[in-house]
């Protein structure tokens, strides 16, 4: 039931794109669709993707805007049409979820005296710098609020929320839909779901897992994704001979229905500020073992939900899996206490968190643009410099 003693907002989403695929992507989607769900005014300003019609359905006005920043001509289009956009709307707050978007929202929210507010998805890209334009910076776990701090970002103006996947419209879809793309996992196993990239630590796992593979052929690893190393990856399985117990998925289109087949779940990041993963696991009951960054030792109670490993050892990864893997009691205690506490990651519950912190800013008195203070005028100087940076190939993604 929807709070009637809260003032119903008019909000507008900043993306690039709204494709499938982008942990990022996925957050402001699932944001959007919960306000509008609880009443309010919401536009999910973007380029083209695949949740367009999903956004459209649950009541939220799309609109498309270019927010690539190695296209300044179709970006300053955007800036004047969001700025109309907020006049003609009466636009209550501007929320940013990508570095393009929060240079567009910053312009709008300067000439139309519209509060902006960033999420800081991925702090280890360079360019996350762009998000000090923020009226609130948020950051998606306490340790990375604290590394944002460290920094330059205001610790007055930068707030903390979990990200919450679970539940998600993005995930409801019919049991033949779901049947017809996902594949069937077979038991025991391991899965990783996640991007091939260097980041995500793909490959210690599959060091992980040659070493305990070969005494342990009922086990099976599932690796779901795509990314620019898939050929490096599967040629390292090759050359294991491990072709036929260690499997690439490829893309699968609804991995959240992965987790109910899964028997130990691994994420072996070596930077994740708030992996949506890791909710999921635990709302599905996994065993979870997972490397100790970002936010994840929070998420995961800090070793009571999962066991933290540190990163770039595979050589521990295969000491504890190999435990888990043979001591099925362990798994069980594992999953019970993965589930315990995990309504934390229910979707509904970024609602009030993040109109809490609308609020803030809505409330307080507006300044007419004129006058915005010269510190304001200097950050945004210096995340135009560093756009213009990256335009340069400055900063590598």
């Amino acid at each position: 039931m929807n709070d009637l003693s809260q003032p119903r907002r008019t909000i507008v989403h900043l993306s690039k794109h709204c494709g499938r695929g982008n942990g990022n992507v996925h957050v402001a989607v699932d944001l959007a669709c919960e306000q509008a769900r609880a009443g309010h005014t919401v536009y999910f300003c973007s380029g083209e993707g695949t949740f367009v019609p999903l956004l459209e359905r649950e009541g939220v006005h799309y609109r498309f805007f270019a927010q690539d920043q190695k296209k300044p001509a179709a970006l300053l289009g955007s800036m004047v049409a969001l700025t109309r956009l907020c006049r003609t709307a009466s636009v209550d707050i501007l929320h940013a979820h990508m570095m393009g978007g929060v240079v567009v929202g910053a312009v709008a929210s300067r000439l139309a005296n519209v509060p902006l507010v960033a999420t800081v998805h991925n702090s280890f890209d360079r360019h996350s710098v762009l998000m000090r334009l923020g009226d609130r910076v948020v950051a998606v776990s306490e340790a990375d609020r604290k590394a944002l701090v460290e920094r330059g970002f205001s610790p007055d103006r930068t707030r903390v929320v979990w990200n919450a996947p679970v539940a998600s419209v993005r995930n409801a879809h019919s049991e033949e839909d779901v049947s017809r793309s996902v594949p069937k996992l077979s038991h025991p196993n391991i899965v990783m779901i996640c991007g091939l990239h260097a980041r995500k630590g793909v490959f210690d796992v599959i060091e992980a897992a040659t070493m305990l593979l070969p005494s342990m052929p009922e086990w099976t690893l599932y690796i779901a994704g795509e990314g620019p190393d898939r050929v490096y990856l599967e040629q390292r399985v090759m050359a294991a001979g491990l072709t036929d117990r260690i499997v690439f998925l490829g893309y699968v289109e609804h991995p959240e229905a992965l987790y109910s087949q899964t028997d130990i779940f691994v994420l072996a990041s070596y930077a994740d500020p708030g992996s949506l993963t890791i909710g999921e696991a635990r709302a599905a009951g996994c065993a979870i073992v997972a490397t100790s960054v970002g936010g994840t030792p929070e998420m995961l109670e800090f070793g009571a939900a999962g066991c933290l490993i540190p990163p770039g050892r595979s050589d521990i990864l295969a000491r504890e899996l190999g435990v888990i893997m043979r001591d099925p009691s362990r798994r069980e205690t594992m999953r019970k206490a993965a589930r315990r506490g995990a309504e934390i990651f229910d979707v509904k519950r970024l609602v009030p968190d993040y109109m809490r912190i609308y609020e803030e800013v809505i409330r307080r008195p507006r300044i007419k643009t004129k006058h915005r203070t010269a510190a304001s005028d200097t950050n945004m100087g210096r995340a135009f410099k560093t756009m213009a940076g990256q335009q340069e190939g400055a900063c590598p993604k």
